[in-house]
C-alpha cells in the first residue's frame, strides 16, 4: 500500500486527496474479508510516509483541497469554488464507480456537457450538495458501508443536507483512525504478516549510486551529477525499522524494496538492519541467473526455478528472496477485473493447480508469490473487488492442495533453502530502472535532488549552531524528494491529468529546503520540469493515407504519415509486463479511418479464441469486432449492441490492418474521434490501450485538412 508524501511541510496542506480517499477504500477492506477465511494468510506491505500521512488525517486534523471544499457549506461557495468542484469532483473510474451510482452518473454527465463556468450554473445548490457527497461517498469501500446511519444515506441515493454529507465525511476519517490498529491486531493473532518499504519509498539502489542503472542498460544516459548517497539509503531503512517498531511494537522481518528494486549493494544496508527477506519480479532472477526471460511458458515444464526461495547477499549479509510470478500477478491486477468473479476465481485456482500438477511430478514445494499494487487494482474491479476477493479467499480457503504462507516462515522453516549467487541490478518493471532514471526530465530531477541535497551539506558544515529543528525538516524535505513517486510521472512512462501537481510538488519540496535554511531557492526550481502537457506515447497523423488492408506490411510508405501509440508508454499507476499489442497505427483519408495493430514479438495469440474490439466515440458510438476470419460493426443503442451494414475491410495476417467507414466516425462537431483497442480471448476482455478512457485523434470533415500541402 503506497501513496507519494503529498503534503507541503511549508504550508501544512495536502495538495491531493489520494491518501484519505484509498484509506477509506482500499486499506481496511481486505483485512476484514480475510476474517471470514481462517486458512488464508496474506502479507501487506505498507509504505511508512503512506502510514504518517494516514495518522495525519485520522488524529491531527489534515485536510486537503477536495476535503476543504466537501465539507465547505453549499450556501458559502463561491462562484470560483463551485467551479472548480464541477469540474474535478469526478475523479473516479467512471465504469465502476461513477455509472452505477444513478445520481452521480447524472451529475456527471451534466457537468460533461458544460465545463467551466457553464458546468457550474447547470448545477442547483442541491446538486452541488449532493456532488459533495457522491464525490465522497464513491471512496468508501462497499464493504464498509454496512453501519445502519451509512447504509441508510447511500440507499437514499440523493437530496442531502448538510447534516449528511458532514456525518459522511466524519465516517470517512472513523475508517483512517480504524486501518493500522486493524493490522497491528492482526499481525500478532499471525493471520497476516506485515512488511515495509523503506520511508519515502525511494528506489534504494539509485541512491547508493546512480550507475547502478547501468547494468541492465549499459546505454542509458544518466544524470550530469553523479548521485552516490549511501548513507540516505541507510536512514530510509532505518527510520522505516523505527517506525515499524513504534507503530507494531515488534521487528520488521521483512521488506519490499520500492518498486522491487534490487541490487547487491544495499543488501548489506537491509542485512545490518535485521531485514530477513526482500522480493522483487521474476525478471530479476532470470537476469541474475543469466537466463532467457520467459515471456511465455509452456505449463508443462518446470519453470526454471522462480517457485521456490533462495538466499543472497552471501553468508555475510545472508537474506532470504522471493521473486513475483509476474504473470499470475498480472492477471489480478489487469485482467481479472473484466471477467466474472467466480470465473475469475476458478481461473486462478487452475493456474495454480497446473503448477502444482508440474512440481508434485517433479517432487518439489513450489512457493508461488503472487505480488501486485494493493490499491489501485479494485477500482477497476465491480464492486471494488470484494466480489472476486471473496470467491478467491474462500476457493483457497477450502482447497487442501495450497497452502498459503507468510514469508517470514518460509524462511524460519528448516527447508533446504539454496543460494542465488548473484542479485542483478534493476526493479519489477522490465529489471531495469529507466521509469525513474534515463529520460531528459528524470534526469533533470535527479540533478536538482543532487544541486540541493549538495548545498544543504554545505550550509550544515558551515553553520554547525544551525537549529537543529530546521536542520532535521530540511532533510526530511530531501528524503521526501528521493522518493520514487516524482520520476514515476517524469518521462514518457506513464499517464495521469496530474503532470503539473507532482511536477510542482517535488519541486517545491526542494524549494522548501532552500528557504528553511534561510536561502533563496535557484531559478531552476522555478521552472517546470514537466514538458508541455501532450498525449504521452502518441504523435498525431502527419499526412493523409490509404494504407493496402492485407495483413502485412505492403511496402514501407504505406503507413507513412499515421499516428502512432506505443502501448508500454500509456501505463498509468500500474504497469503491467505481459502485454500482447506493441503498437497501435491509425490515420484517415476521405472514404474510410484506418488501424494497424502489431503484437509484441513475444506474444501468444490464439488466433481462433482471439478478438480485437476497436471502440469508436464521437457522436455515437461504434465498436469494431476483428477476428481472423473477418470483421463486424456494431453500433451502441439503448438496447446493446447492434450490427450495423457497413462493409469493413480488415486483415489478420503478421499485423492486424482494419479499414472502417467514415460514416462510423461522425465527429462534425468535434472534429475529434476518442478510440481504444482491446483484446478479447475466450469472450473475456484480457487487456485494453489505453487502460481506461481513451486515445484521441483530430478527425475533420471530409473534403477539411488538418496537413499543410506542398
Amino acid at each position: 500500500m503506497h501513496q507519494p508524501f503529498y503534503k507541503d511541510l511549508k504550508t501544512g496542506e495536502y495538495l491531493m486527496p489520494w491518501v484519505r480517499l484509498h484509506g477509506s477504500k482500499d486499506y481496511l477492506d481486505m483485512l476484514l474479508l480475510l476474517d471470514e477465511f481462517p486458512r488464508v494468510k496474506q502479507t501487506f506491505n505498507l509504505v511508512p510516509s503512506l502510514l504518517e500521512q494516514l495518522i495525519d488525517y485520522a488524529d491531527h486534523g489534515a485536510t486537503d483541497r477536495h476535503l476543504s471544499l466537501s465539507r465547505k457549506r453549499v450556501a458559502d461557495l463561491s462562484d470560483e469554488e463551485k467551479t472548480e468542484i464541477a469540474d474535478s469532483f469526478f475523479a473516479a473510474h467512471y465504469p465502476t464507480m461513477v455509472k452505477p451510482n444513478p445520481r452521480f452518473n447524472e451529475l456527471y454527465h451534466r457537468c460533461h456537457e458544460k465545463t467551466g463556468r457553464g458546468a457550474a450554473h447547470n448545477l442547483a445548490d442541491q446538486d452541488f450538495l449532493d456532488l459533495q457527497f457522491w464525490s465522497n461517498a464513491v471512496w468508501i469501500d462497499p464493504t464498509l458501508r454496512t453501519e445502519k446511519k451509512v447504509k441508510a444515506l447511500y440507499r437514499r441515493g440523493r437530496d442531502y443536507s448538510e447534516e449528511d454529507k458532514t456525518y459522511l465525511l466524519d465516517y470517512q476519517l472513523d475508517i483512517l483512525r480504524r486501518v493500522i490498529p486493524t493490522y497491528r491486531d492482526r499481525r500478532s493473532a499471525g493471520k497476516i504478516e506485515v512488511s515495509f518499504s523503506p520511508y519515502y519509498h525511494p528506489i534504494l539502489p539509485l541512491l547508493v549510486d546512480s550507475d547502478a542503472a547501468i547494468m541492465a542498460v549499459p546505454s542509458i544516459a544518466l544524470p550530469r551529477r553523479h548521485f552516490a548517497h549511501p548513507e540516505d539509503a541507510d536512514t530510509q531503512v532505518e527510520q522505516a525499522i523505527a517506525y515499524y517498531r513504534q507503530l507494531f511494537g515488534g521487528e520488521c522481518l521483512g521488506m519490499w524494496p520500492s518498486e522491487g528494486s534490487v541490487s547487491e549493494t544495499i543488501l548489506p544496508i537491509l542485512h545490518r538492519h535485521g531485514i530477513r527477506w526482500i522480493a522483487s519480479d521474476e525478471e530479476i532472477y532470470y537476469a541474475s541467473t543469466n537466463h532467457p526471460i520467459a515471456k511465455q511458458r509452456n505449463p508443462d515444464q518446470p519453470l526454471d526455478g522462480i517457485h521456490r526461495p533462495y538466499w543472497v547477499g552471501g553468508d555475510e549479509n545472508r537474506i532470504g528472496m522471493l521473486f513475483r510470478d509476474h504473470r499470475l500477478s498480472d492477471k489480478v491486477g489487469f485482467v481479472y477485473s473484466n471477467w466474472d468473479a467466480e470465473k475469475a476465481a476458478d481461473d486462478f485456482l487452475s493456474e495454480l493447480h497446473k503448477l502444482a500438477a508440474v512440481y508434485e511430478k517433479a517432487g518439489v514445494d513450489a512457493v508461488v508469490s503472487v505480488i501486485l499494487d494493493g490499491e489501485n487494482a479494485w477500482e477497476y474491479y465491480p464492486n471494488d473487488g470484494a466480489d472476486f476477493l471473496r470467491a478467491l479467499y474462500g476457493r483457497l480457503d477450502q482447497d487442501k492442495r495450497i497452502e498459503t504462507v507468510l514469508p517470514a516462515d518460509v524462511f524460519s522453516g528448516k527447508e533446504a533453502i539454496k543460494p542465488l549467487p548473484f542479485l542483478f541490478s534493476g526493479s519489477w518493471i522490465n529489471h531495469n530502472f529507466r521509469v525513474w532514471i534515463g529520460h531528459e526530465e528524470d534526469n533533470a530531477a535527479w540533478d536538482l535532488l543532487g544541486a540541493t541535497r549538495d548545498q544543504l551539506v554545505d550550509f550544515l558544515n558551515g553553520h554547525p549552531d544551525f537549529d537543529k529543528a530546521k536542520a532535521e525538516l530540511a532533510w526530511k524535505e530531501i528524503y521526501i524528494a528521493e522518493g520514487s513517486d516524482w520520476c514515476w510521472w517524469y518521462g514518457e512512462d506513464h499517464q495521469t491529468e496530474y503532470f503539473e501537481i507532482f511536477d510542482y510538488l517535488f519541486r517545491k519540496h526542494l524549494q522548501n529546503v532552500w528557504e528553511t535554511i534561510g536561502l533563496e531557492p535557484p531559478v531552476t526550481l522555478m521552472r517546470p520540469i514537466r514538458k508541455p502537457s501532450r498525449q504521452i506515447g502518441m504523435l498525431e497523423p502527419t499526412d493523409f493515407i490509404t494504407p493496402t488492408i492485407d495483413g502485412r506490411q505492403t511496402n514501407f510508405f504505406e503507413w507513412f504519415g499515421a499516428g502512432r501509440v506505443e502501448c508500454h508508454k500509456l501505463g498509468g499507476a500500474m504497469h503491467r509486463a505481459d502485454a500482447k499489442i506493441h503498437e497501435i497505427m491509425f490515420g484517415y483519408d476521405d472514404d474510410f479511418v484506418y488501424f494497424r495493430i502489431d503484437f509484441e514479438k513475444d506474444a501468444v495469440i490464439d488466433r481462433e479464441k482471439s478478438t480485437l474490439l476497436i471502440e469508436l466515440v464521437c457522436e455515437e458510438k461504434h465498436v469494431a469486432e476483428v477476428t481472423p476470419t473477418g470483421a463486424v460493426l456494431k453500433k451502441q443503442t439503448e438496447s446493446g449492441y447492434e450490427p450495423v451494414p457497413m462493409v469493413v475491410k480488415s486483415d489478420w495476417g503478421r499485423i492486424v490492418e482494419v479499414a472502417l467507414p467514415r460514416d462510423a466516425s461522425r465527429c462534425e462537431r468535434e472534429k475529434r474521434l476518442h478510440f481504444a483497442v482491446s483484446v478479447k480471448e475466450n469472450e473475456k476482455v484480457v487487456e485494453r490501450w489505453p487502460e481506461a478512457n481513451y486515445i484521441f485523434m483530430e478527425l475533420p470533415n471530409r473534403g477539411e485538412s488538418l496537413f499543410w500541402q506542398v
